[in-house]
């Protein structure tokens, strides 16, 4: 743990490598999940580009399970255990709080994004339905 001189946070440095390397296994295994489940989710919904809205809706399962994970990741890991419990944020080697935050919140506005409903495009695009109106009609 590089940190502050004499912090009282030093015992929560890990001195084992050998869960060093674990917990590096685990990021990697992470990241990797987390790319092949955004790639699977890109290609499933790019096969139900035009498929109706309910079959498309449904086809967001794998990019939601790999922006939850991606988040998750960035967030947990590294904004909450790397930077809060381990003082990360008092590294003057390393400090990976502001790219782990951009990369978390990205993948939350993605996620909040990919999560919204889609209707039918026919009825936004020739009028037959008012897209404001409720969805019971």
């Amino acid at each position: 743990m590089d940190t502050f001189p004499d912090n009282a946070l030093r015992p929560r440095a890990i001195d084992s490598e050998t869960l060093w390397r674990a917990a590096y296994a685990v990021i990697i295994a992470a990241e990797a999940s987390t790319g092949l489940l955004l790639a699977l989710g890109a290609v499933v919904l790019l096969g139900r580009l035009r498929a109706s809205a309910k079959i498309f809706n449904h086809a967001k399962l794998w990019a939601v399970a790999g922006l939850t994970l991606g988040f998750c990741l960035w967030f947990f890991d590294f904004i909450v255990i790397g930077g809060e419990y381990f003082a990360m944020w008092q590294s003057k080697i390393w400090n990976g709080q502001a790219a782990a935050f951009r990369i978390a919140t990205t993948m939350l506005a993605a996620l909040i994004f990919v999560g919204l409903p889609d209707g039918e495009l026919a009825e936004y695009i020739f009028g037959r339905r008012d897209p404001l109106a409720p969805a019971h009609q």
